[in-house]
């Protein structure tokens, strides 16, 4: 005997949600259709590359950003260096320098090398003929001349706290990539080629070094993507596999259970792939997503197959009454989520729009792929014929006793709702005002694995040379003044000085640097500037001098900390350039670079993000209502739905960490997710309140019947979900370990809503709103 009425599909599903069906009139032509869809996927799946820019986060259409991107391009070496940290104690020896000078030979061999920037790049003053000699002999002194010569190059301008440590124990190396040689032989193995040759040279010597800069933190971003997805692939199936012949206690109930989510990770990553999506750390996340939304639709229609199985129907009307009963309640959780998702299409970000877009794709192909998998595979492997069994018993005790403790639970809520209710709305209100107080954060750090080099040589970095992000000051002029003219040297000159009165910035470089030092050697003189400008290397002369000459910059480094850091010394420099534009009305001043755009950006956009996930909560609750046509059902998923949000954001505020990237895409996930479980609850509950007469059955009988048939999945599919995007905490990244543990903590508040406050609300509204 079959279990339970049937319901009608949403009047705007057009009859998407019965696809199932379809798939059912011919189970063997729809297996067939599945492995060719499924095959011509493989390759779109594969031709995913990785987008591992930094910047790409805060791509917008904005002309501060088009002018972050013409100082890349006008100035190529600034954005595209490697940095070559060495330490020791006692650096400034002979031995350790030699050691270090050979570093530097044996680097200059390397494929795809521009050139290199060091102390042993510096020269004295030019002389009277022109020539201007190295500063570091070709065979180091000893003695009292060696010591004469360290304090010269512990005083040099160029030198000190720029390219060696004021303490003398730390040594900066630039290397300066050719971007399009590297990208032709490809960035992975100039960097191993890079660390090989470092690790050879120092390895007699007790000197330490490592890695960072943008290329480094790239690589490193690229890996972590690529080992995350595996990660994620493997162990979100096991998990959910594991999960599933549990309590199924089938090998066949668990393959069919896994195979739609699977069919649906294949199809969403094909059809990404196609259509030219990148993976970022973003884009990363669809395959959990997809994991555990098909994971969670596929247990609802393996468990009702189950069900009708056990009631003594056959395969085929089995599935057939599963696909007519969940598919619904699995289109409109897809359709939710989606939209959802779509949300993030809309953000200032480029990388958040292409989740957004990716995202949505992917979970309605994931819908398609699990309503159309489970139930063709139910007609092909299930027992033709089934005998009726009693729920509960043998290997249905896991899932009977689940029942059993769910049913229960609903009836004393049905008894006595108020009080829950009460609590729920008690806590909604003190959660959401810890919500709405948390205060945006970001680093550059979030971005990049936190367990490899970069990170550890930038902290480094940090400590000893102020930083290693680059703020750049552009300064643009027009009409043809040579950059040697009086006025273009006094503007650099202004503007240098202003970077370098600026508190929280250091290692200061342009133009006016060698200057004042040819100035200091006793030659202050244009010519001598020019000439020794001419001697210096192409890529060098680049980095602060455009090929037009009709632009120059001033760079400064400052430390990795958050955008609420960096903002302030961002808006203090660009107040102090105010007086220099009116002085000099010909040239046009930018304050630019990555740190400036994250901190002048950042907090903007995540609390769009943040005031957008608000408006998605109002929109989908509205829209349960006119799925249901009941506004009973929007007035009863309010508590549920915005509880697991606001107790995950009252987490954040007691911990101080607020609102990242990365945590407001963890909260929409999961509340789209969450609401998976919230719509087929509701779904359930619609059939269970009216017997197979059509008489309306008392409240509490209805939840009982629900629960019943609805508790223990409800239960193990949020488990699901939880352990499905939980393991992005093994994620090298740190955004997506956020990711992972506040999507993790939401799902499981939402199973707390789900299974206390949503019966709770619904038997407390039934008491003063019947349905006729």
């Amino acid at each position: 005997m079959s279990s339970g009425k049937s319901r009608k599909g949403f009047w705007f599903s057009f009859g998407i949600e019965r696809l199932g069906l379809v798939a059912l009139k011919a189970p063997l032509i729809s297996a067939l259709l599945i492995a060719l869809v499924s095959i011509a996927a493989v390759p779109g799946m594969m031709s995913m590359s990785v987008d591992d820019s930094l910047s790409e986060l805060f791509r917008t259409d904005t002309q501060e950003f088009r002018r972050y991107e013409q100082v890349s391009k006008r100035f190529p070496s600034s954005e595209f260096d490697v940095l070559v940290v060495i330490e020791n104690d006692r650096l400034l020896t002979p031995g350790n320098l030699d050691a270090v000078r050979n570093v530097i030979l044996d680097l200059q061999l390397i494929e795809g090398l521009k050139g290199q920037i060091s102390m042993f790049s510096v020269r004295e003053a030019p002389d009277e003929t022109g020539f201007a000699p190295a500063l570091f002999p070709t065979q180091l002194p000893t003695g009292e001349a060696f010591d004469v010569l360290m304090k010269r190059v512990r005083e040099n301008e160029i030198i000190r706290g720029k390219l060696l440590s004021e303490d003398g124990t730390l040594a900066l190396v630039v290397l300066s990539l050719d971007k399009d040689k590297v990208l032709e032989i490809g960035l992975k193995k100039t960097i191993r080629e890079i660390e090989t040759t470092v690790e050879a040279a120092l390895e007699p010597t007790q000197l330490r070094a490592q890695l960072a800069g943008a290329p480094v933190m790239q690589l490193e971003i690229r890996n972590a993507v690529q080992r995350d997805r595996l990660v994620y692939n493997g162990l979100g199936f096991a998990l959910g596999g594991l999960i599933a012949f549990i309590f199924f206690g089938s090998f066949r109930h668990m393959l069919i259970a896994v195979a739609g989510p699977a069919a649906g990770v294949l199809w969403s990553l094909g059809a990404v792939g196609y259509l030219g999506f990148k993976l970022n750390l973003f884009v990363n996340v669809i395959t959990p997503l997809i994991i555990v939304n098909g994971f969670s639709d596929s247990m609802h229609l393996v468990f009702n197959v189950r069900r009708e199985l056990m009631a003594g129907v056959g395969r085929l009307e089995a599935a057939r009454i599963a696909v007519i009963n969940v598919a619904p309640a699995c289109f409109l959780t897809a359709l939710t989520a989606a939209i959802a998702l779509a949300s993030f299409i809309f953000a200032e970000s480029a990388l958040i729009r292409t989740f957004g877009g990716a995202s949505t794709i992917a979970v309605l192909l994931s819908y398609v792929a699990v309503v159309v998998v489970v139930p063709t595979l139910s007609a092909l492997l299930l027992p033709r014929e089934s005998t009726q069994q009693t729920p509960g018993v043998g290997r249905d005790r896991a899932i009977g006793t689940l029942g059993k403790w769910s049913e229960s639970l609903f009836r004393h809520l049905a008894r006595k709702p108020l009080g829950y209710v009460v609590t729920g709305i008690i806590l909604v209100g003190v959660m959401g005002a810890a919500y709405v107080n948390l205060q945006p954060h970001y680093r550059l750090a979030d971005q990049v694995p936190d367990q490899e080099q970069a990170l550890a040589a930038t902290s480094r970095l940090d400590e000893k040379l102020t930083g290693a992000n680059p703020v750049h000051v552009m300064i643009e002029w027009k009409g043809g003044q040579s950059i040697y003219s009086p006025d273009v040297l006094a503007a650099v000159a202004a503007a240098h000085s202003a970077v370098e009165k600026q508190a929280g910035l250091g290692n200061v470089w342009s133009v006016e640097t060698l200057r004042r030092w040819l100035e200091k050697a006793g030659d202050s003189s244009v010519e001598t500037l020019k000439k020794y400008i001419d001697l210096l290397p192409e890529h060098l002369v680049r980095r602060f001098i455009a090929v037009d000459e009709m632009a120059v910059i001033v760079s400064a480094r400052l430390p990795d900390v958050d955008a609420s850091e960096i903002l302030p010394v961002v808006d203090q420099l660009d107040e102090s350039l105010v007086p220099l534009r009116k002085q000099y009305p010909a040239f046009e001043f930018s304050v630019t670079g990555l740190p400036a755009i994250a901190a002048r950006n950042s907090a903007k956009m995540i609390w769009e993000l943040n005031v957008g996930l608000v408006s998605d909560i109002a929109v989908v609750i509205i829209f349960l209502g006119l799925a249901f046509r009941s506004l009973f059902a929007s007035i009863v998923s309010v508590l549920p739905s915005t509880l697991p949000i606001f107790a995950t954001g009252a987490f954040l505020w007691m911990t101080g960490d607020g609102l990242h990237f990365a945590s407001i895409i963890a909260l929409t996930v999961a509340f789209g997710l969450a609401l998976d479980s919230t719509i087929h609850f509701l779904n359930r509950y619609d059939i269970e309140e009216r017997d197979e007469k059509g008489n309306l059955r008392e409240t509490g009988e209805a939840l009982a019947r629900t629960a019943r048939m609805i508790g223990p999945v409800l239960t193990l599919t949020t488990i699901v979900l939880a352990l499905g995007l939980g393991v992005t905490i093994f994620s090298d990244l740190p955004s997506l370990r956020v990711f992972g543990q506040l999507s993790g903590a939401t799902l499981l508040a939402a199973l707390v809503a789900q299974l206390i406050v949503l019966p709770a609300s619904i038997a407390l509204l039934r008491r003063f709103w019947k349905r006729t």
